[in-house]
């Protein structure tokens, strides 16, 4: 009798995408569909249009294996919201030191990020700072601005802070946007507004499609 693995029985049924396309990308998130969409935001040295997304993420996909399609919507779905369409890369409102990239995650989650990513620069910063020093918060989220960590950051929250929801049967499956809120409310520990719901629907369509 063949023997089944545990991980095997866990991802059976769940649909796998190794990849995103620009065209899915850009009927997602249609706002930066074009190169020169940054140019009439309040913050273009921030924000980024969907052909670097597209590159940022797919490495992210690889480096965290995050490719349940479903689990991968919710993040993008995420990172919108939060950056407002990729146009912010660190938080203006209310301007929460230290708070960033396209998962606009707080403080405490970006010094755990920057320390295993860039553990040398990391530990330079904070080793020369005391506890809660904005000036240093923001010299080390500054270290994961780069399209790769900061698209990156939401893949390596859910596999580094929201494990139970990585590669699970009964979570983050596609086209359940029940899974997307309880991800976000119980598995990030943000607010829910609708106007995520609308996001997210977006960004089904398009990457289901």
């Amino acid at each position: 009798m063949m023997k089944i693995s545990f991980v095997s029985m866990v991802l059976i049924g769940a649909v796998f995408c190794s990849t995103i396309t620009l065209a899915q990308l850009n009927q997602a998130i249609p706002a930066r569909a074009s190169d020169t969409s940054c140019t009439a935001v309040n913050t273009p040295s921030e924000c980024a249009p969907n052909s670097r997304a597209a590159t940022a993420i797919n490495k992210a996909i690889a480096k965290y294996g995050v490719t349940g399609r479903g689990e991968i919507i919710a993040i993008i779905s995420l990172m919108a919201f939060e950056s407002a369409d990729w146009q912010y890369n660190i938080n203006h409102f209310p301007g929460r030191a230290g708070q960033g990239t396209r998962a606009m995650l707080m403080y405490n989650w970006i010094e755990q990020y920057a320390k295993q990513i860039h553990a040398q620069d990391a530990s330079k910063l904070l080793a020369t700072a005391g506890a809660g020093n904005t000036e240093a918060m923001n010299k080390v989220r500054k270290l994961v601005l780069g399209d790769d960590d900061s698209f990156g950051a939401a893949f390596w929250y859910l596999v580094t802070a929201a494990p139970a929801y990585h590669n699970s049967p009964s979570k983050l499956r596609e086209g359940n946007v029940e899974d997307f809120k309880d991800y976000v409310v119980n598995g990030v520990g943000a607010g829910w507004e609708n106007e995520r719901q609308s996001v997210w629907a977006r960004v089904n369509n398009a990457l289901s499609a």
